[in-house]
């Protein structure tokens, strides 16, 4: 790591273009929090960054295109996240897709990638961002991962078989 270590805490949110994890990058920008976003959508992430933009500065916001169901990609957003702040002191494994087809319907292609995006991108964020993580911790800062499930995992829809396994996995 070659950058200097931010003065304010870092936030990295997944799926941050939109929704919740949108929502959380905004409350962790009011809250004097630096913040990256992952997403994999190529057309919302950059209004989302320019929304975040208008309430913080260039250096407080930085948004990285990338697939957290892919381990190449998410080891490349976390090395490019470390090298602009230095330190992550939060993680909001928040990404998530849902495919709705009846059960029948649902290939196992769709289960895949299902559990790839809301499971295995859980694994590899937590994963990526644990020793940069642990750097912060040793120097004394408290650190914290929160994964977002969703009340699909108590009560099961017939049309989100996948989505409900993958949230109460989670």
């Amino acid at each position: 790591m070659n950058a200097p270590v931010s003065q304010r805490p870092v936030a990295v949110v997944t799926g941050g273009a939109r929704g919740i994890g949108l929502a959380c990058a905004h409350w962790f920008l009011d809250h004097g929090y630096a913040v990256a976003l992952i997403d994999r959508d190529a057309d919302t992430l950059p209004r989302a960054q320019a929304e975040l933009l208008q309430r913080a500065g260039a250096d407080q916001v930085l948004a990285v295109l990338a697939d957290v169901s892919q381990p190449d990609a998410v080891s490349g957003a976390f090395a490019r996240i470390d090298a602009t702040f230095g330190r992550i002191d939060a993680l909001v494994n928040n990404a998530g897709v849902a495919v709705f087809k009846q059960i029948g319907e649902h290939t196992f292609a769709d289960w895949r990638e299902v559990m790839a995006t809301n499971l295995d991108g859980v694994f590899l964020c937590s994963q990526a961002a644990v020793p940069v993580m642990r750097r912060g911790v040793q120097a004394g800062r408290a650190a914290a991962v929160v994964n977002i499930a969703s009340i699909s995992d108590l009560r099961t829809s017939t049309m989100r078989v996948a989505y409900g396994t993958s949230k109460a996995a989670v």
